[in-house]
């Protein structure tokens, strides 16, 4: 399947918001991404295929640091190599924003999101004791090193 990953724009906010419904429970709502998008220290990117929108991801950068953050995939296109490409591009892309490492938290039983973020380089830093909620869970803390 052909895709295209590009940055995300005001005009992508409303199908991201729909995704991000979907599939979180505490999702962010349309004006929580349309003030992130107005960040100098944001960028986030959109994977479209098909005319969908098929996932997003973003970071917020601090100096030579970055926290990833709202990481998803459109359920029906997940394991398929979608979500590594677009995280590639997302460090990539903030390498040349000067930053240097990278850190997210994951929820302790997403099994799958654990073994991507291995493969892009995230080694465990700690455990976040009820980082999340609707169900309660705990975060694992990453860092690339």
């Amino acid at each position: 399947m052909e895709y295209e990953i590009r940055e995300m724009t005001p005009q992508d906010v409303p199908q991201a918001a729909a995704l991000e419904a979907q599939i979180f429970s505490q999702p962010w709502s349309e004006k929580g991404f349309l003030d992130t998008l107005h960040s100098q220290d944001a960028l986030y990117l959109t994977v479209w295929g098909e005319g969908n929108l098929l996932a997003y991801c973003g970071l917020l950068q601090s100096f030579e640091t970055a926290d990833i953050m709202n990481v998803a995939v459109r359920e029906e296109y997940r394991r398929r190599g979608i979500a590594y490409a677009m995280l590639a591009e997302l460090m990539n892309r903030g390498r040349q924003r000067g930053i240097e490492r990278y850190t997210l938290e994951v929820r302790a039983g997403n099994t799958a999101a654990l073994q991507l973020y291995a493969r892009l380089g995230f080694e465990s830093a700690g455990i976040r004791k009820n980082f999340y909620e609707k169900p309660r869970e705990d975060a694992v803390i990453l860092w690339t090193r």
